[in-house]
């Protein structure tokens, strides 16, 4: 119970009985006033009060988060904060825990001084500083020097909670702790593998907390204690926001919003990628390439991974591998592949007095001897450690400008011979900890680990986002392992790291396959990171089997980001059977024509921080059946998307969302909210379209997005146009990323369409309008008018599919298909 002595008279507007201070016993507060803190804004307020402890509330009045019965505490300590103490454990070793459930004195109606028992004493200030956004802020002001933890403690609700940054076992954070830095052991792989920690989470009930804080953290969502979230940070101060929206999903927005809005990767990167774990020659690559092309799969971005320097981290080509390094890459320019590089923080360290025997080992010196490596007390000599691949190593130090420059002087170079992506590997590895002690590392800016483990990925990337920006006039895209908060506008897409080539669940230890690459992808994209892709078909262990790559296959060509590659030989389908190479091909060109619609939902998150997938239970808050599917999520607006992780499953059973929806691949329509099962033979995914929809979709036979010399290579200049999927019903609009806005609705006799072009964009359309499909089905079309004037049809359907100056139509079945070319804008009835 909190309680203070009010300084201030008057009673709090608005104010019930329940925050009425006359009510704590030993607190005079003196005649009708009410002692409480507040922040408010249109959407609701944050209340600390004497009453009720902490209260979000919205602006009816209506709570939707609780404190815990102390809802502040410190975890005092002998030591302090001098040594490490384990954040993931509800009572540390060596920590008491005392709440400040005592008040000093209130000097604002949203300031005031806690205590605890001990002389421990608190500054509390509440703040709105944005709609829907509210702030306390805890600092210690006496006895800090024994305060080694801060906690907030929240009453947990019956929601779902999500985000938490990359994780791998369920999307649902209930019953877990959840750490917030990297740390030794918890899986088979000797670390618990989360690259990408963030301490936000967003509850279906439509609220979010975040703690601002780059000091080690957890969350505990019931994991030690019944009904109580607990969130604890290292330090004397605590910054916390809380959210309040009408949706998660702008729930997840607002987090964004006061974090850093997330970047938008270049057009050409949502096309599939493809890579391999290693190339032994350029022609080994030349013979891969050629392979993509003859096999009809469409791929943008290639990937050359590691090994391909001179040595490590030398950033040049190595010559024996790639004797001619700016040819090879020209010549995949052409074939519209878009170079990609494998890179990581980290010089070969060279013993003392030794001589240096390759430039990777030169450039260690020359960055020691200009002190611009991590360094480590009490010696301040170099951190060495393991570096991939294995050797001792040292970390740049990119905390200073000048390590960044001397880090970019070797990138800018490979910009300028047309490199335009970077896979930026590892940087996660600045330990908090390691076996209960501070590794004591130092950096240039003056902090340590306790501050710099979670930025230390950020800051890496900083000199290739730089470069990348200067040499590429923003069309490049950084490919990342490891991030933190605020990263999200810094790096472009993540990936998660070396997943398990199988399917198993990233649980009880396991680092998981197909299931954790789902997870962390709807984890992530709660957590202000909406551009995440896995590698298809894991990276753990040999080769995937057959299934274990389809599957995954047909996860990522229905998810943002599709890449094809990974550990062992080979990821390529068509090298296991004909049959396999023919599936892949099919999902990639599904994930091809998909890109207008997933670059339309990037853009927004963008522009917004909207989240574009989201977990069924943060989608639709009020369908509890969505809750148990941790496999399942919304694409855009419009696509559900239930992925087959079982081996040997043939079919599917899912819980259907609320409204109608029609399956990608079998045209079969479902009515939610429904627990369904369907069909799920390899290659056909339970997929489904909501009716309602407008996809925008790409040409479908398009290789790459890139220009291309080779004219047997289709790129987007010999496909000026775009194509619409349409299922009528309410009222629904899109405007393309091309410059084309759609709006399609069934009206009582028919179905409306508007189509404006932009003077800038494409000015041709194809759209394909499903009436049987519509809501409801309208069963045959008589009249077709364009801007009032009736249009005779065409016999052709393919000659309409082709494409027809001004506007032309025919029915191909039960769909009408329509072309509109070269008109500033087109009102379209059907009849």
């Amino acid at each position: 119970m909190l309680s203070w002595t009010c300084a201030c008279g008057g009673s709090h507007p608005g104010a019930d009985a329940a925050f009425d201070s006359r009510a704590d016993v030993g607190v005079d507060a003196g005649p009708g006033l009410n002692v409480a803190l507040e922040a408010s804004s249109a959407e609701g307020r944050l209340l600390l009060s004497s009453g009720e402890g902490l209260r979000l509330e919205r602006a009816d009045g209506t709570s939707v988060l609780l404190g815990a019965s102390e809802p502040l505490a410190y975890g005092v300590s002998a030591s302090g904060d001098t040594r490490y103490h384990d954040v993931t454990h509800a009572s540390p070793r060596g920590v008491t825990w005392r709440g400040l459930s005592r008040g000093l004195e209130q000097t604002s109606s949203s300031e005031g001084v806690l205590s605890d028992d001990a002389g421990h004493n608190a500054r509390v200030v509440l703040d709105a500083p944005a709609p829907g956004t509210f702030r306390l802020r805890l600092t210690a002001i006496a006895g800090e020097e024994t305060i080694a933890l801060s906690r907030l403690s929240l009453t947990s609700d019956d929601g779902s909670y999500q985000g938490l940054g990359e994780r791998f076992g369920h999307a649902d954070a209930r019953g877990s702790v959840v750490p917030m830095q990297l740390a030794l052991g918890g899986t088979r792989s000797g670390t618990n593998e989360h690259h990408v920690p963030v301490p936000f989470f967003v509850s279906s009930k439509g609220y979010g907390v975040f703690v601002m804080s780059r000091e080690a953290g957890a969350f505990d969502f019931e994991a030690s204690e019944a009904d109580a979230v607990h969130a604890r940070f290292e330090g004397a101060e605590l910054e916390v926001y809380f959210f309040l929206a009408p949706t998660p999903a702008e729930v997840v927005a607002l987090y964004a919003q006061v974090t850093g809005l997330p970047r938008l990767p270049p057009r050409w990167a949502f096309a599939p990628m493809y890579w391999r774990n290693a190339w032994e020659s350029s022609d080994d690559l030349r013979v891969a390439a050629a392979r993509l092309r003859s096999e009809d799969i469409p791929t943008t971005s290639f990937w050359i991974d590691n090994p391909w320097e001179a040595s490590y981290n030398d950033h040049v080509f190595d010559p024996a591998r790639f004797p001619d390094a700016p040819a090879l890459l020209a010549e995949m320019q052409a074939m519209g592949y878009s170079p990609l590089l494998w890179s990581t923080p980290y010089l070969d360290a060279v013993d003392e007095g030794a001589a240096p025997t390759n430039e990777d080992e030169r450039l260690y010196l020359e960055a020691r001897d200009q002190n611009l490596l991590v360094t480590q007390s009490p010696s301040g000599a170099a951190f060495i450690g393991p570096s991939s691949p294995g050797a001792p190593g040292a970390m740049m130090d990119f905390t200073q400008p000048a390590a960044v420059d001397f880090w970019q002087a070797r990138i800018d170079p490979l910009v300028g011979m047309g490199v335009r992506a970077f896979k930026l590997d590892f940087g996660e590895d600045v330990l908090v900890e390691v076996l209960g002690a501070r590794p004591g590392l130092l950096f240039g800016d003056g902090t340590t680990e306790r501050q710099t483990h979670n930025v230390y990925a950020t800051l890496y990337h900083a000199p290739y986002r730089q470069a990348l920006d200067a040499g590429s006039t923003g069309e490049g895209f950084l490919l990342v392992r490891a991030e933190a908060w605020g990263g999200q506008s810094v790096a472009d897409i993540i990936w998660p790291g070396d997943l398990d080539s199988d399917l198993r669940e990233g649980l009880d230890g396991e680092v998981g396959g197909l299931p954790a690459a789902i997870t962390a992808l709807v984890s992530l994209a709660a957590s202000g990171f909406p551009s995440f892709a896995s590698d298809t078909g894991g990276f753990r262990g040999d080769s995937p089997t057959r299934e274990t790559l389809l599957r995954w296959a047909e996860h990522t060509a229905f998810s943002p980001f599709l890449q094809l590659g990974g550990g062992g030989p080979h990821h390529d389908p068509w090298l296991y059977d004909a049959e396999a190479g023919a599936i892949y091909h099919t999902l990639a060109r599904a994930h091809m024509a998909l890109v207008p619609y997933l670059r339309m939902y990037g853009v927004r998150a963008h522009e917004t921080g909207l989240p574009p997938v989201l977990a069924p239970a943060l989608a639709y808050p009020e369908d509890a059946g969505g809750y148990a599917d941790p496999y399942a999520y919304l694409l855009g607006d419009d696509l559900f998307v239930a992925c087959v992780t079982t081996e040997g499953a043939t079919t599917r059973a899912l819980h259907l969302p609320p409204g109608a929806w029609v399956h990608w691949f079998t045209g079969e329509r479902f009515d939610g909210p429904a627990d369904i099962s369907v069909d799920a033979p390899i290659g056909q995914p339970p997929v489904f379209v909501r009716v309602g929809a407008i996809l925008p979709l790409l040409p479908d036979d398009l290789d790459t997005l890139i220009p291309t010399a080779d004219p047997s290579v289709i790129d987007p200049t010999q496909r000026p146009w775009l194509r619409a999927r349409v299922l009528p019903g309410e009222a629904n609009s899109v405007s393309t990323e091309e410059g084309i806005d759609i709006s399609a609705e069934r009206v009582a006799d028919g179905v409306d369409l508007d189509l404006n072009f932009s003077a800038t964009g494409l000015r041709d359309l194809r759209l394909r309008v499903e009436l049987s499909h519509a809501e409801p089905v309208m069963p045959s079309v008589t009249t077709v008018r364009v801007d009032g004037t009736p249009l005779a049809a065409s016999a052709d359907v393919a000659s309409v599919e082709a494409g027809c100056d001004g506007t032309c139509w025919a029915m191909d079945g039960t769909d009408l298909v329509l072309s509109v070319r070269g008109m500033d804008a087109a009102h379209v009835e059907v009849r």
